[in-house]
């Protein structure tokens, strides 16, 4: 019986639990309301915690979003924490990654935001399952930006660098104010009528406030059932909004949009001229294959002289003929010998013949060879048969 306990190691455990968290929707890009204590700052940034009047957190901040908060953070103050959760595997520590801190009461957004996203999330519009693979080579590509914006410089530009086949539909709209949301889904709905293989969704980056008509509900809700893959580009690497959830594919600046949404015109032509050379290369060793097949077939004596090859064929079979006319002769002779050895033998045993040579046949009167005095009795008629007459006589 094996008494061996299965175990996974520490570090195993750790980078299940670290799997498990940071790639939990739920807990990516959250906000937390919380009051800041043991605020320590390092060269790389902030370590400090986050409570409440029930429970602690450990906060980090690294020194690029420390740049972007707009006030001085200090012990006791109460603010919202927007971050996602990360795994520290060599201790087994968790923590909240914050990118964006500000005081609470300016936070209302953020709150809202959170709210909306669990609301979404829970109807499974975050799903992985439910989203595509942007086409690999697509004939007709369209974005939405702000008119004159260097998102649509930048998507122009490096969309006509890698893929000018494919026909580019630009769909302006105002991308912040009150009346973006409305721009936006206008300009959406009417590229849903295009019959496009990619749609990409850009602007640059920006405050909460500046990036807020991105979090529209109605608009997330359109984009979620997009006709076609939507690639979301909004903001940088730090900002996240609802299009980005319910996008195909994020990320983070234009350029990466328009790479993910076309192939490298170059590398597709190297590829062909590649498959291009293998295809004739095949084409080559096939045709001379065929080519060495044709000649060895034409180096055969029958290809060069037809004729020759009827007579030889003419010849062998005079010869098969001759030879079964002979085979049938030493057949007919054999079996006439024999017949001859049989007829002399027939001739021989004849009694005709025995009589010739001085012996004789007796023959009771009906005819019935006499072998035994047995075979006659006294007053039987019989004949005695000699070489030269017949003998008549009664038996005494």
């Amino acid at each position: 019986m094996n008494n061996e306990r299965k175990f996974i190691s520490v570090k195993e455990l750790n980078e299940v639990i670290k799997e498990n968290l940071e790639g939990n929707f739920l807990l990516r890009n959250i906000t937390v309301k919380g009051e800041i204590s043991n605020w320590k700052i390092y060269r790389s940034g902030v370590f400090f915690d986050l409570k409440d009047g029930e429970s602690v957190i450990s906060c980090t901040m690294w020194n690029n979003a420390l740049n972007r908060i707009k006030f001085i953070p200090g012990e006791g103050d109460e603010v919202l924490a927007t971050g996602s959760i990360s795994v520290y595997i060599a201790r087994g520590r968790y923590s909240l990654s914050v990118n964006f801190l500000e005081e609470y009461g300016k936070g209302n957004l953020l709150l809202e935001l959170e709210k909306l996203k669990a609301k979404l999330y829970q109807e499974g519009l975050f799903d992985e399952s439910r989203k595509r693979e942007i086409p690999r080579f697509p004939k007709k590509i369209g974005i939405i930006v702000g008119k004159d914006s260097a998102a649509e410089a930048d998507l122009r530009k490096n969309i006509a660098r890698r893929w000018p086949v494919a026909d580019l539909y630009v769909y302006y709209s105002l991308v912040q104010g009150d009346e973006a949301p409305k721009e936006l889904l206008k300009a959406f709905n009417l590229a849903q009528t295009e019959g496009l293989d990619t749609l990409i969704i850009a602007r640059g980056g920006g405050s909460i406030e500046d990036l807020w008509a991105f979090n529209d509900e109605t608009f997330a809700r359109a984009v979620a059932n997009s006709k076609m893959p939507v690639i979301s580009a909004i903001g940088h690497e730090i900002d996240f909004t609802i299009i980005d959830y319910v996008s195909d594919k994020r990320v983070s600046t234009p350029t990466a949009a328009a790479e993910m949404a076309t192939p490298d015109i170059e590398s597709v032509r190297s590829f062909l001229m590649d498959m291009e050379e293998r295809l004739q290369d095949g084409a080559e060793k096939k045709i001379k294959g065929l080519r060495d097949k044709v000649e060895a077939l034409a180096s055969r004596p029958f290809f060069k002289n037809p004729a020759s090859q009827y007579e030889k064929t003419k010849e062998e079979v005079r010869q098969l003929e001759q030879r079964l006319r002979m085979a049938a002769q030493r057949y007919i002779d054999k079996k006439s010998s024999q017949v001859a050895e049989l007829s002399s033998m027939f001739k021989a045993m004849n009694p005709e013949n025995v009589i010739k040579r001085g012996y004789s046949l007796t023959e009771t009167e009906d005819g019935r060879v006499v072998k035994s005095i047995k075979d006659v009795k006294p007053g039987d008629k019989i004949k005695t048969k000699m070489k030269d007459g017949t003998i008549e006589s009664v038996v005494k």
